[in-house]
């Protein structure tokens, strides 16, 4: 799947092609290998680079096959990518590298500030080189997030690779392109000056959800693949999860987690979307015990996928809401919107076509764009769809759909007033209180309002301390809690007075 194709190109200034018609990434996609074997081209000069100790160079990589991959921040195609990526590097270690490019797509893709804290909050360890000119976006020809294109130890273009790739198909790739060199005498790497940035210290690391019921408030702590459980004092309670990567149930301290996402809490349980390994968990309130509700722990593409929750496979779940018997599913990596009955334990893909787009109409014709927030009444569901930064709502009765904000997935900006004008940057996260609707507008690092009486967006607080804010959830009626995603912390907002500052959290003895 691609997060976007480009079909106009001209947003680009300065696009060229090597191959006359076609881009060059789509020459190599469809004959597999070009022809003339050009050489790979210079890195852009002036730019930096991330996770290393200097700039690299096309000398600095002759002697290994290095993989070219082309991606922006926050496009689920590119996030679902990394743990292939890693799993190639880990295989084929030392002869091949890859060497990432941001490519950004928002306006906020491009600071060097955002762009450290998306490589550090998904353990992206490669070197990075911040293209913010889209230099080589443009000379290569490249029309979609993300591409990969690999290159050979002789600095020569081998292949390419547009949109999700699987492990075995790149694998396959490379450990030809590895034999061949090995018998021509032409691999060789040598030392590279790599020095990944480092996790910051604190409790959390890269909070992404937040959610409260009753006495308890829950925080997905993605980074450090655990889920918190604190009092609204702050006092955190209980940490679920062994804090290491992995899929296991059990008691609290032996679970594992992959980049817990969502949340949604009810009287016996706290629900979890655990996006890393595609599976909804379940937390027991008493016993703090796991167990896996939905998912086979397995990615797959099904925008058809119905029948007993455990044995359909899922895509990236991102956030939850509860409603009754039924949870409601961002399936991020579908666009697509999922409902768990857990009454019958049947799930189902219940809106959007899978196609990745903003059309509103029939729940089953609509297209969605990377669902990432979700709130509802019994009568709405609203969401949030990031790629397009839009709100959307739908009729739960009627399963019509409709846009609240939002003109298209390549639109986006910072603008207050009525609906049918409002912009937004790639907003995840919402919370619900009556009539009012807020918003983390997580690129523009602000908390937006929309007056669901009276059809307008305001701002409640934008910059200072705000720092790519994910999720949102209500502790009381004047008090919005936010999870600050990039600044590794809870803030509390006041909604009567506007003021904002951190919600302390008090960790265990």
């Amino acid at each position: 799947m691609l997060d976007c194709f480009k079909g106009k190109r001209a947003r680009w200034a300065g696009a060229i092609s090597f191959a006359g018609l076609l881009p060059l990434c789509a020459l190599l996609a469809a004959c597999h290998a070009h022809p003339a074997g050009m050489k790979a081209l210079a890195f852009p000069r002036g730019e930096t680079w991330l996770n290393v100790a200097r700039p690299l160079n096309r000398k600095m990589l002759r002697g290994r096959v290095v993989l070219l991959d082309f991606f922006t921040p926050g496009c689920i195609n590119c996030i679902q990518m990394i743990p292939v990526l890693r799993r190639l590097e880990q295989h084929f270690h030392p002869d091949f590298l890859v060497v990432s490019i941001d490519s950004p797509k928002f306006t906020a893709s491009a600071s060097l500030a955002d762009l450290r804290t998306f490589l550090v909050d998904f353990h992206v360890h490669e070197p990075v080189l911040d293209d913010t000119r889209l230099s080589l976006w443009n000379r290569y020809g490249i029309e979609a997030w993300p591409t990969f294109i690999l290159i050979n130890p002789g600095g020569r273009l081998v292949r390419a690779f547009v949109g999700e790739t699987s492990y075995g198909r790149l694998a396959a790739a490379i450990g030809t392109v590895i034999r061949k060199a090995r018998r021509s005498g032409t691999l060789h790497p040598g030392p590279l000056p790599l020095q990944p940035l480092k996790r910051p210290g604190g409790l959390l690391f890269a909070p992404d959800k937040v959610a409260v019921r009753g006495q308890w408030i829950a925080i997905a702590d993605s980074g450090d693949h655990e889920v918190l459980l604190a009092n609204r004092k702050g006092q955190v309670l209980q940490v679920i999860g062994s804090g290491k990567p992995g899929w296991k149930n059990g008691p609290a301290h032996e679970a594992q987690f992959d980049d817990p996402e969502g949340l949604a809490l009810g009287r016996q349980f706290l629900y979890v979307a655990d996006a890393g390994n595609n599976t909804i968990r379940r937390v027991s309130l008493h016993s703090f015990g796991v167990t896996t509700l939905a998912g086979t722990g397995h990615r797959a593409y099904d925008v058809t996928g119905r029948g007993p929750a455990r044995t359909v496979p899922l895509n990236s779940p991102w956030a939850l809401d509860k409603q009754g018997r039924i949870l409601w599913i961002a399936m991020s990596g579908e666009h697509q919107i999922w409902r768990l009955n857990l009454a019958t334990g049947e799930i189902e893909a219940w809106a959007g076509t899978g196609a990745e787009g903003m059309a509103d109409g029939s729940r089953r014709e609509a297209t969605f764009a990377q669902p990432s927030g979700l709130a509802s009444t019994p009568r709405i569901l609203y969401d949030a769809d990031p790629e397009s930064s839009s709100i959307r709502m739908i009729s739960i009765r009627t399963g019509q759909v409709k846009t609240l904000v939002g003109q298209g997935l390549f639109h986006w900006g910072f603008r207050n007033g009525q609906l049918s004008r409002a912009e937004l940057q790639h907003a995840q996260g919402l919370a619900l209180d009556g009539r009012m609707l807020y918003v983390a507008d997580t690129f523009n690092n602000a908390i937006r309002a929309i007056n669901l009486a009276d059809g307008r967006v305001s701002t409640l607080a934008r910059g200072g301390p705000l720092d790519l804010p994910g999720g949102l959830a209500l502790l009381n009626r004047t008090t919005l809690l936010i999870a600050d995603t990039g600044a590794n912390r809870i803030l509390a907002l006041n909604l009567k007075t506007d003021q904002l500052g951190p919600f302390p959290l008090i960790a265990q003895p």
